[in-house]
Formats: C-alpha cells, structure tokens, sequence
C-alpha cells in the first residue's frame, strides 16, 4: 500500500492526533499570562493584608491610622474621615471584596488551563501509539511486498522498512513537537504585544532572519540526508562480507555526511544565538527604561521570551528531521 493511501485512509485518526497536540500546546501557551495575573492578584492580597493590619492595630489611634493609610497610599490624602469606626468597618468590607475577586478569577482560569493542558496530554500519550503503530504495519507490510515483487536484496528492504521507522517516529514524535513550536514562537509574539509592542516587534523582526538561514540549512542538509540513506541501505551486505576493515571504512564514509550536518547545525545555532541575544537587550532596555511592569507582568514576559528562545533554538533540529523525513519518503514511494 502506498504512504500516501495510508495517511488517507488514516487521516481521521491523524487529525485526532494533531488536533489533541494543538489544543494541549495552545492551553499551554496561555498559562504564564494568566499565571503572572494570578502573582499580580497575590501580590494585591499581601498589600491589602497590610492594610487590614493598620486599621486593626490596636497601639494607635484612629487619626494615627488614618495618616499611615494616607502615607502609604491606601487612601487619598484628600479623604475626610469624620466617623472612624465606620470608615473602617466599611474599608474591611471592600478589602474582603477585593481579595476574593481578585484571586479566585485568574487562579480559577489558571487552574482550568492547566487541567485542559494536562488532561488532554495524557490522552493524546495513550491516543498516539495507537495510531502510528497501525501505520507502521502497513508501511512494514507494503515495503516486504514489493520487495518480493521486484526481488530486492535482503539488505535493502531490511533497511528501508528500519527507514520507515524513522518515518513514523517523525508523525508521532516530530510533527507535534513542530506544531508546539509553532504555536510557541506565534503565541509568545501575540502575547508579548499586550505588554509592549516594542518587544513583540523585535521577537517578530528577527522571526524573518531566521527563516532565510533556516532555509539554506534546509538546502545544505537535504543533499547530506540523501548521501547518507544512500550508504545506509548497504549496512547488511557489508556486515555480510565480514570483513572488519571493510565495516571500518564503510562506517567511516557513513559519519562523514553526518559530521557536516553537524557543523551546518552549529553554524546555524551560532546565528541564531546572536539574533535572540539582541531580543534580551532590547528587551531590557524597554523592561528597565521605558515600562512600569508589575511582578505578575514581568514573570509572563520572561515566561514568553523564554519560549520563543527555546522555541526557536530547536527549529534547526526538527529541520534535519524533516529533510530526513522527505528523503526517505521518497525511498518508501519507489516501493509502489
């Protein structure tokens, strides 16, 4: 059976698949913004605490405690209070108000994101060998089929049918962790702007430079993902030989194509740490120069930066896996 009548004959399954890994990564990436509004609404308590503190601090009169409410701004300096007992009976009951709204909304909308991030991983973890492991069957199946048809050596469809493991592992492992991705480097743009557009920009800026290095690493590693499935195919007939020196030489022309993999990948790294250095600086200077961001705001915007950094800087790797992907795709489409 082809790759292709697989996916489709599959697809509902697939989508499942894709579609519990989106609402899973999109659950996710909401949780550091309502999770720095439930620090802000923490933060809120503790300042109302301390008022509660001052107007039931029995060591000073009530003009004492309405000038250090004054003084630290719990109240307006113009405030005229001429019943005290009531001023403060009626502060303690807006101080209670402020206290549950404040920290049972955003700790109640955190708690759900968490449990619809949590709940629908665990399914999608039971959900996904399911799928992927049919497939495989059927590419395993269709690959020793045709290779009896068209009397292929032992050695390569042994190594092609080991290749479409790599294949599956890709759609079960890989694609989901590029749709997360994905979602990261998009949400934490989107969720940066509500901060500061300054910083969403510069995110957004640099989003462009890597795509273009991204694109001539996928160029370079795509020629070298061939050389290598090339050499690979031939691993049992030279095991067959039984010849040491041969397996020697065989192994050494089989690392070399993976040896500059490698130095693409590092160079591209390289770039890529330059790039998101200039984000922290910026971000810096607007965190410290131009904006007033609460405790709850700064630990979103951290959160979300670091996203996008790790985001990013696994990009290139599921590059290499894609190339890899394509080219052995088109070795399973000889089979048919």
């Amino acid at each position: 059976m082809h790759l292709r009548e697989l996916l489709l004959k599959y697809k509902r399954l697939i989508l499942l698949a894709l579609s519990l890994v989106v609402i899973e990564d999109v659950a996710w990436i909401v949780e550091p913004y309502i999770f720095g509004k439930v620090i802000d609404a923490v933060i809120d308590i503790q300042v109302l605490s301390k008022e509660t503190k001052i107007i039931d601090d029995s060591t000073k009169t009530d003009e004492e405690k309405i000038n250090t409410l004054k003084e630290q701004e719990y109240i307006y300096n113009e405030t005229e209070v001429d019943d005290p007992k009531s001023f403060f009976d009626s502060l303690k009951i807006e101080i209670k108000k402020e206290s549950d709204i404040d920290i049972l909304l955003p700790l109640s909308i955190w708690i759900l994101a968490f449990a619809v991030n949590s709940g629908v991983g665990a399914l999608r973890r039971s959900v996904d060998p399911k799928i992927f492991l049919k497939i495989y069957t059927k590419i395993a199946t269709s690959i020793s089929r045709m290779a009896v048809h068209k009397k292929l050596s032992v050695s390569k469809t042994t190594a092609r049918v080991q290749l479409s493991h790599e294949f599956i592992n890709f759609l079960e492992f890989r694609v989901p962790e590029l749709i997360e991705n994905l979602i990261s480097i998009t949400g934490a743009v989107i969720a940066l702007y509500f901060f500061d557009w300054i910083i969403s920009l510069t995110c957004l800026c640099i989003v462009v430079p890597m795509y273009i290095l991204n694109r001539i690493y996928l160029k370079k590693v795509m020629v070298l993902q061939k050389e290598y499935h090339d050499s690979y195919e031939d691993v049992y007939d030279v095991f067959a030989k039984r010849d040491p020196v041969h397996v020697r030489n065989y192994y050494t022309n089989l690392a070399r194509p993976q040896k500059k993999i490698a130095n693409w990948g590092a160079f591209n790294f390289a770039m890529m740490r330059i790039a998101l250095l200039l984000i922290f600086l910026v971000v810096l200077y607007v965190a410290i120069g131009l904006d007033e961001f609460t405790a709850g705001e700064l630990y979103s915007i951290v959160a979300y930066l670091w996203t996008f950094v790790t985001a990013t800087e696994y990009l290139p790797e599921l590059l290499e896996n894609w190339t890899s992907m394509k080219d052995i795709s088109r070795r399973l489409k000889e089979e048919n």
